[in-house]
């Protein structure tokens, strides 16, 4: 288990850290779930988490997958963003959020960061006041492959 938690951006001891203070335990089960989540760099999808899984476990719920990843969004530990099909797709909570820019026409993804929107992000504060969670923050359009309309 100590090679997972150098490979894991959701080290063990902090996903059972966090469950317990909720009054939740780290399941074999959950503990499947974050492990499937450790194998993959960036963003997936819960039928590649659960595909992952059954590939382990083929007595794996699928649906354990599903109320994992509630759980572990809830706790702070993981965020989400919807691609341009409208799937959820999940990674690992940053300490340095960023945003995602999707091209509507062929789906590619580009992160930036935060503090490129820090003028747009102060604009909303200040006529609106409202504070932006970029945690979940994605923004569609054409990127630069495919041009404009």
């Amino acid at each position: 288990m100590a090679d997972q938690d150098r490979t894991s951006p959701l080290a063990w001891t902090n996903v059972a850290a966090a469950l317990r203070r909720r009054h939740l335990r780290l399941t074999p089960q959950r503990r499947a779930v974050v492990a499937a989540l450790g194998e993959f760099q960036g963003h997936v999808t819960a039928a590649q988490l659960v595909e992952r899984c059954l590939q382990k476990d083929p007595e794996f719920v699928p649906s354990t997958v599903y109320r994992t990843l509630d759980v572990l969004e809830d706790l702070g530990l993981i965020s989400h963003i919807h691609d341009a099909d409208g799937h959820e797709a999940f990674q690992p909570a940053e300490e340095s959020p960023h945003v995602h820019l999707i091209c509507r026409v062929c789906g590619a993804t580009q992160e930036i960061s935060g503090d490129e929107l820090g003028d747009f992000i102060g604009l909303l504060h200040r006529r609106h006041g409202f504070d932006v969670d970029l945690s979940h923050l994605a923004i569609f359009g054409r990127c630069v492959r495919c041009g404009t309309p």
